[in-house]
């Protein structure tokens, strides 16, 4: 057995075991990698069917690796049982929201930097874009909080990392899945990631940030 093949099938070998770090950030390696070829088809769609199928398609296979990777369900079975009141779980909601919402992050950012997108979100009609403000936008918040959320903090705490660390690491890769993006929109997606992973480790749950990033998406496409 190589040590790849012990990788993904959470075997450890007897001579070099394989810490659960490294399975965990395999694990967050593939699913990124699994969105991909979705994001690259998505660069030469103009119509909004073709582009939302491959995005959703993306976001499955990056889901799916958690289910099928044995460090992935692992890491779907910890607990996400909140650590603080309601109370300040919502004030982490109101406020995120509030700042991306209140403040001009996105276009002071764009001031900054040269515009210069390498694909667009071409806008659905009818039925499609009910079904895309629904369950599509659910779809997004769910695969981005459970891989660069849920998922990351396992494996960049099992490497010893302190919460700022986490913190800043997890956000440059959420910054970086954004790259089709201007260079003010993956660095706008960082700052929010810095501030979803923060408000993770400090509430304990998945859901609030979770809420907070279908929120946030909802207003920005409605």
């Amino acid at each position: 057995m190589t040590d790849i093949e012990a990788l993904i099938t959470g075997q450890q070998l007897r001579t070099d075991p394989v810490p659960r770090s490294q399975r965990l950030l395999l694990c967050v390696l593939l699913a990124i990698l699994a969105m991909l070829p979705t994001q690259l088809y998505r660069l030469a769609q103009d119509q909004a069917l073709p582009w939302l199928l491959a995005d959703y398609a993306g976001r499955f296979m990056a889901i799916g690796v958690l289910f099928v990777l044995p460090a992935g369900r692992w890491c779907l079975k910890q607990k996400d049982d909140l650590k603080v009141g309601t109370l300040e779980a919502a004030l982490w909601v109101l406020g995120i929201v509030l700042l991306f919402q209140a403040t001009p992050i996105e276009a002071y950012l764009g001031a900054l930097f040269p515009q210069a997108p390498l694909g667009d979100y071409p806008q659905p009609k009818g039925l499609l874009y009910a079904i895309d403000i629904t369950l599509g936008l659910g779809l997004v918040a769910l695969h981005e909080e459970l891989i660069f959320r849920k998922l990351a903090n396992q494996a960049l705490s099992a490497l010893g990392w302190g919460s700022w660390r986490v913190i800043l690491v997890s956000a440059v890769l959420f910054g970086l899945i954004h790259w089709w993006r201007a260079p003010a929109g993956m660095i706008a997606a960082a700052i929010y990631g810095a501030l979803a992973m923060a408000c993770y480790r400090r509430t304990g749950s998945l859901w609030p940030i979770g809420f907070t990033h279908y929120l946030l998406d909802y207003l920005s496409f409605a």
